[in-house]
């Protein structure tokens, strides 16, 4: 019996004295490395408890008679806000990420209400790019709404029905933006949020739609980098993968040796490589596949933030009814394309479950997916959208949705009259 643990003594023997031999030099590496992890962590955790946030609520005026266009400049100018932090700000200061904006759509009572949440250091920022978009909206800030519910939802008296969204294929891969949306007689165009409006509008008391889209503005590089894989993929101009250098070493030392042994036997002419007829672009492209590549290789010149999108239903229990939910995301899938891309309900976070144990893990799934839209953690699946397809999915809606839900500006604001009296 002793033979037999023998080799496993002296293994472990050995393994043991090689520890005692080299634990001065590796323990302070594994520990500085441990130590690194957690105190980013705990700085980061530091950071994000001292920011201050505030939720401002956007009145669009009665009348806009501009497109969600304009929008776009709104998205866009949050890059205004992106910075790269130095060694100070990531390591001591527990900067880590960039800015995160919460756009957020409620409603309530047959109310449609519009909120930007942002940094209270980034709320002056923030009103100067709406009100230089929308020069007669009005903003203010509001009381949070999400507190005005229980927090243990669901319960006895509060039900919820919700989801997060993800991509059917690729980020690069744009949805059906608001320039598609256009009506063939007049040439006039549909308004995408419409549809929601007219929803919330029919929602009677007790009922509620929560739309959550938080945006993390995304470095260029980081942004065309995927656009341009995805391109290159689509007009076939795939780049080749190019060989290691230890590799192309031997294939030459290889060549060299073929040539020297045929040249025993007469001259070697040089290899010439077969070079495959190029045809124009046109010629190996569908019509569809020109439409998709021309929309993809647009996407480069705009700006894109990480985004997680959110919905949500909740209604007392005695007068839930899921179908103001499914009629919300049915609105959400008139920005789908089978051509281009899909906004499909995440599996993972929608409040369904079946089989074993259902309504058990059906609460939980419930009780987390709110619990996330109060804390708007962008937790789950997260999608690179450029600033068109933000401003599609949300923007003042312009004269053409005549639905009474919008909480509008009431009247025009004005400046005093220039001879006014000063006593």
């Amino acid at each position: 019996m002793a033979d037999f643990f023998s080799p496993f003594v002296q293994f472990y023997s050995l393994i043991w004295k090689l520890f005692l031999a080299t634990w001065w030099f590796l323990c302070p590496i594994i520990l500085a490395a441990a130590f690194r992890v957690l105190w980013l962590k705990y700085a980061l955790n530091r950071y994000l408890s001292s920011i201050e946030y505030v939720l401002l609520e956007i009145k669009p005026p009665r009348n806009i008679e501009k497109s969600p266009r304009i929008m776009e400049q709104v998205f866009a100018g949050l890059h205004g806000c992106w910075s790269t932090p130095n060694h100070i700000e990531y390591y001591i200061q527990g900067k880590q990420y960039q800015a995160m904006f919460s756009f957020e759509i409620l409603g309530i009572n047959g109310e449609m209400h519009f909120y930007v949440r942002c940094q209270k250091k980034l709320r002056n920022f923030t009103e100067a790019l709406i009100y230089a978009q929308y020069p007669e909206a009005e903003i203010v800030e509001a009381e949070d709404y999400t507190q005005k519910v229980p927090r243990n939802i669901p319960n006895a008296e509060w039900n919820l029905w919700g989801t997060d969204y993800k991509f059917a294929k690729d980020d690069a891969y744009p949805i059906r933006t608001y320039k598609y949306f256009q009506e063939d007689v007049t040439k006039g165009m549909i308004d995408p949020i419409g549809t929601i409006a007219d929803i919330i509008a029919a929602l009677p008391p007790g009922h509620q739609i929560w739309f959550q889209m938080l945006a993390v503005p995304v470095a260029d590089s980081e942004w065309s980098d995927k656009v341009k894989k995805v391109a290159d993929k689509l007009a076939k101009r795939e780049a080749k993968k190019e060989k290691l250098a230890i590799v192309r070493f031997f294939t030459e030392i290889y060549d060299i040796v073929k040539d020297s042994v045929r040249s025993l036997w007469g001259p070697v002419e040089p290899s010439k490589e077969e070079k495959k007829e190029e045809k124009p672009l046109l010629w190996t492209l569908t019509p569809v596949e020109q439409e998709v590549l021309k929309v993809v290789e647009e996407s480069l010149d705009k700006k894109a933030c990480l985004t997680k999108l959110r919905l949500l239903y909740l209604g007392e229990r005695d007068v839930f009814d899921k179908g103001y939910f499914y009629g919300v995301a049915g609105a959400i899938f008139q920005l789908n394309d089978a051509n281009l891309n899909s906004l499909l309900q995440d599996a993972k976070t929608k409040t369904f479950a079946g089989y074993f144990l259902a309504d058990m893990r059906q609460r939980w799934a419930q009780r987390k997916i709110f619990n996330r839209y109060l804390d708007r953690d962008n937790d789950g699946p997260n999608m690179y959208l450029n600033s068109e397809e933000l401003a599609t999915i949300y923007h003042m809606p312009d004269i053409s949705v005549v639905s009474p839900s919008i909480a509008r500006v009431e009247a025009k604001k004005g400046g005093p009259p220039i001879n006014l009296p000063i006593e």
